[in-house]
C-alpha cells in the first residue's frame, strides 16, 4: 500500500508508514464506488426482490419436501424446528444425498439429508457480501433471518437479476 502522505510503498495491511509514520489504517479497506458496483456494497438485501421461503418441519419425508418444493417452483426449503431455522434442503440434495445413495424418498426425513445449521443472512446485509458467500463457499441459496425469523432466501437467480436489473437493463432518467 502506498503512504498517501509520503508515497512509500508499504506491506498491505500495516497500520502505519515506516518512513513517516501516517496512519494507514483503513486505506485499504473497499470503497463503494459510483455506478451499479457501488449499489452492490451500500444497498441492502432488503432493497431487492427475495425468493418466498418454502419452510418444512424436519421429520417431513423428502418426499413430501419434493413435492411442495415443485408446487412452490423453489430451488430450496429451509427446515424449521422450534421456530428456529435448522437447515435447508435443496434440488442438489436430492441427486447427490437422495437418489446416489439409494434412499428412499418416501421413507426418509428431510432431517437426515438437509444441511444443517446453514449460513444465514440478515436482509440488512449488503448483495456484496451475498455474492461473497455464494462464490467463496459455493452456495446456490442462502436464508434471510430477522430477528430470528425466516424472511426468504436469495438464490443465484435473484442475484442474477438484480445484476440485470442494474447493468443490463436501461436506466429511468
Amino acid at each position: 500500500m502506498r503512504c498517501p502522505n509520503c508515497a512509500t510503498e508499504n506491506i498491505d495491511g500495516v497500520d502505519l508508514c515506516e518512513e513517516c509514520g501516517t496512519d494507514l489504517a483503513g486505506l485499504d479497506l473497499p470503497e463503494a464506488q459510483g455506478g451499479w458496483s457501488g449499489r452492490l456494497l451500500t444497498s441492502r438485501l432488503a432493497d431487492f426482490e427475495v425468493s418466498e421461503a418454502v419452510v418444512v418441519a424436519p421429520e417431513e419425508t423428502v418426499w413430501v419436501v419434493i413435492e411442495r418444493m415443485r408446487q412452490a417452483q423453489a430451488g430450496c426449503v429451509l427446515v424449521r424446528d422450534q421456530g428456529k431455522l435448522v437447515g435447508l434442503f435443496n434440488e442438489r440434495h436430492v441427486l447427490t444425498r437422495v437418489l446416489r445413495p439409494g434412499l428412499d424418498p418416501a421413507a426418509t426425513p428431510v432431517s437426515e439429508v438437509m444441511s444443517p445449521d446453514p449460513l444465514f443472512l440478515s436482509p440488512h446485509d449488503p448483495p456484496a457480501y451475498a455474492i461473497h458467500c455464494m462464490v467463496e463457499r459455493d452456495f446456490r441459496h442462502l436464508p434471510l433471518v430477522s430477528g430470528g425469523e425466516i424472511v426468504g432466501y436469495i438464490s443465484v437467480r435473484n442475484v442474477l437479476a438484480l445484476l440485470h436489473r442494474w447493468v443490463l437493463a436501461p436506466v429511468p432518467a
